[in-house]
């Protein structure tokens, strides 16, 4: 359900701003708790800056009322008086039209449709009254009026095959061809103009481009290989590129909406809500909060074609934060599919399985898997570390740490190997190289069950 929209009064303004300025409140709950987009909240901030001076100031103030009073005066009496010019324009136009009779559904004679344009465009500069307004309350379709004025001062004539003096004789086209058989490394436009200064032929490159297409001596252009499907390059630190989405959650039978932000280097989720409706205003406030977590990034945003990432107020919003926004392909998920893969995982491992049973007991099980999926669960495509290691910069210590486990597992091996009996050294390797019996019977069983 779209909300009320609210105009809120300058005194609102200035307690709001001085609720973040003094209070020290963030500004995405501030936007939260009024309904207000951040860039408008930073837009206010910026006119309360730039016209702070004017609260100082002593003289010219009455003067100054009194002339904006002045042009609203002018501007309400211009006001009315377009609206009757309009009522009357209107009411000529009607009067015209019974002398003209009808404009659609046949052949009007040149001079009526003539009469009709000048009769436009003359009450159009007149009355400054948009062209399309006329042609509304001629009853005229746009495309129809536009070709009457191509067809200006012209009579009415039948559209028909009309042969004409650029149409190329058989002996041409055989000329052209002959000529473009013994040149096969030229192009079009070369061969043209080579025929025209040895007088085989005198034709336009476009008639050459249309006579060795039709015969099938064209190369098509060497196109470069689409890049599409290789990806991006890739980030090398945390907080070079924030990828956001949002999807929809089945709780009880109704759906909702999961906006989340992830790192693209670490795969660390930065930020997430839950939300029953996503508007441009919701992303932006999420996207607030996320930087207030970490207020010294400056990421790109990577976002696909979703009505709330092409509105104008969201890209404002990028260039007043300080980040930059990049749209994945139309039809192409996979640019994006970093964060498409951890909502399928949300979904696979935590929503499906733990059957919400409300709104309420939702967020409670994502912030727990989430919380699972930063510090504790290992991640594929980062070397099998926690994102929050990658974060922070530690996916080389534990890296090293394994390889010193492994080196060190294997000097024990070697170890006990070489201190083992000498006496059957096949039998000697075989038992400590194999579980014993036992242990697999057990893994067995375990299995089967």
């Amino acid at each position: 359900m779209r909300k009320k929209r609210h105009n809120y009064s300058p005194e609102e303004k200035v307690f709001i701003l001085k609720r973040h300025l003094v209070g020290r409140e963030a500004v995405s709950d501030l936007c939260d708790e009024y309904q207000l987009q951040p860039k408008i909240f930073y837009d206010w901030q910026k006119q309360f800056f730039e016209k702070g001076a004017s609260a100082f100031a002593r003289e010219g103030k009455s003067k100054q009322q009194a002339e904006e009073k002045r042009i609203r005066e002018l501007e309400e009496k211009l006001r009315r008086k377009h609206e009757v010019l309009s009522e009357l324009l209107e009411e000529h136009i009607q009067l015209k039209k019974r002398t003209w009779g009808a404009l659609n559904g046949g052949w009007v004679p040149h001079d009526t449709r003539d009469a009709v344009v000048d009769f436009s465009r003359r009450w159009s500069a007149k009355a400054e009254i948009p062209t399309n307004r006329l042609i509304v309350w001629l009853g005229v379709a746009r495309s129809k009026f536009y070709a009457w004025i191509g067809r200006c001062g012209k009579a009415n004539e039948h559209n028909g095959l009309i042969p004409r003096d650029f149409w190329l004789e058989s002996w041409e086209q055989e000329a052209i061809i002959r000529f473009a058989l013994d040149h096969p490394l030229e192009g079009y436009r070369r061969l043209t103009f080579m025929m025209l200064d040895r007088d085989i032929v005198a034709v336009s490159p476009s008639s050459t481009w249309r006579v060795l297409a039709k015969a099938g001596l064209l190369k098509k252009w060497n196109r470069k290989n689409s890049a599409k499907g290789n990806g991006f390059v890739q980030p090398l630190r945390p907080h070079e590129h924030w990828h956001i989405d949002v999807s929809h959650l089945n709780i009880c039978g109704t759906f909702y909406y999961l906006c989340s932000l992830l790192d693209g280097c670490s795969r660390f989720i930065v930020h997430w809500e839950i939300r029953e409706q996503m508007t441009e205003q919701d992303v932006e406030i999420i996207v607030q909060r996320a930087k207030e977590k970490y207020p010294e990034a400056r990421p790109r945003i990577i976002s696909d074609n979703g009505p709330q990432f092409i509105a104008k107020d969201f890209k404002e919003f990028i260039r007043l934060s300080g980040m930059t926004h990049v749209r994945t392909s139309p039809y192409y998920p996979q640019s994006n599919g970093k964060l498409e893969r951890f909502h399928a995982t949300i979904k696979g491992e935590c929503i499906r399985p733990g059957v919400p049973l409300s709104l309420d007991d939702a967020p409670r099980m994502v912030e727990k898997f989430i919380a699972h999926y930063n510090n504790v669960r290992l991640h594929s495509a980062i070397g099998y570390v926690a994102p929050v290691d990658k974060l922070s910069g530690r996916e080389q210590e534990i890296f090293k740490e394994r390889d010193r486990k492994l080196e060190a597992a294997r000097e024990l091996r070697k170890t006990k190997r070489l201190r083992a009996p000498s006496a059957n050294p096949m039998l000697s390797q075989k038992d400590n190289t194999a579980p014993s019996e036992s242990l697999l019977q057990t893994a067995r069983l375990s299995i089967s069950n």
